[in-house]
């Protein structure tokens, strides 16, 4: 077994490490993934998989054969062979800054998270680039591969603070509008916007592109405290309300609801969707989402 196997990566214990190459090869290594292909995907000439077709899928790669057996709609998947580009879109809003019981920002979680990813892409010779974004665009570095770009990257995402309020919508734009072509679009985000940002998200999935999201939460957002009456202050507005013990049941109802909503609609649109909790080992949140891209056993050919 390894030293990074051995560890429980979460994030209070990695959120203390100062060098975050560092912390990115504990968390790829930890999740084994070093000498596996890159779970991201392109459309050149090798094949890869077969799914069911997803509106947005170019018609070019249906496969006429198996519907003719089956009555059923089904997509070739190809690997690239050539630079398949990956643009992390990272939420830097005000509501980042929230931590969770043990400290840790959504936003800390977020950049560990961009950099375990960053650092798994760069050591598969993957294209990667970071899209900031509040209510405004921050801090951007094109999609580049290498060791340089590593470097870069990682500094950026050291650099980050969460501030402002949200524009998901925009943020998803100016990432797609930094990828240039056709590659895949990586939000991080805790969702906290309206409704305003999945029309960009639909887009990014009919323009061809790959779309991950990653939803980061705090373990109290979704359990408040048992505290009696506690005064919660929005985070990119200032706005005050006092919460009751009686009010509890009725967020958890809620909140439930909201991330379940979030799934949902990634579902439908084809869209890769991970739930990541800030306490939750990083290890094992990228072991999950490369399961979750990894070639589907069963499906026809």
């Amino acid at each position: 077994m390894s030293a990074a196997s051995s560890l429980t990566l979460d994030a209070a214990l990695l959120a203390g490490l100062a060098d975050l190459e560092l912390v990115a090869r504990l968390i790829v290594e930890g999740a084994r993934l070093g000498a596996h292909r890159s779970p991201f995907t392109g459309t050149g000439a090798e094949f890869q998989q077969m799914r069911p077709y997803l509106p947005g899928d170019d018609l070019k790669h249906l496969d006429w054969k198996h519907y003719a057996r089956t009555d059923r709609l089904f997509t070739r998947v190809y690997r690239e062979t050539t630079e398949w580009p990956v643009m992390l879109a990272l939420d830097t809003s005000g509501s980042m800054a929230f931590a969770d019981s043990a400290g840790v920002s959504k936003l800390r979680v977020a950049v560990l998270l961009a950099a375990a990813l960053t650092y798994l892409l760069v050591q598969q010779g993957e294209a990667v680039g970071l899209s900031t974004h509040a209510d405004t665009a921050g801090p951007a570095v094109p999609a580049r591969t290498g060791r340089v770009q590593l470097v870069r990257l990682l500094g950026t995402l050291a650099r980050l603070d969460a501030a402002g309020t949200t524009d998901l919508d925009a943020a998803i734009r100016t990432a797609m509008t930094r990828l240039g072509r056709r590659g895949c679009v990586v939000l991080i985000s805790d969702l906290y916007d309206t409704d305003g940002w999945r029309p960009a998200l639909r887009q990014a999935r009919g323009m061809g592109h790959e779309v991950v999201v990653f939803h980061v939460l705090a373990d109290r957002e979704r359990r408040l405290v048992d505290e009696g009456d506690v005064e919660y202050r929005d985070l990119e507005t200032g706005a005050r309300l006092v919460g009751s013990a009686a009010g509890r049941a009725e967020y958890a109802e809620r909140i439930t609801a909201f991330i379940a909503e979030q799934q949902a609609f990634a579902r439908g649109e084809g869209i890769t969707f991970v739930a990541v909790d800030t306490r939750a080992p990083l290890d094992g949140v990228l072991r999950a989402f490369t399961q979750q891209r990894a070639p589907q056993a069963g499906v026809p050919r």
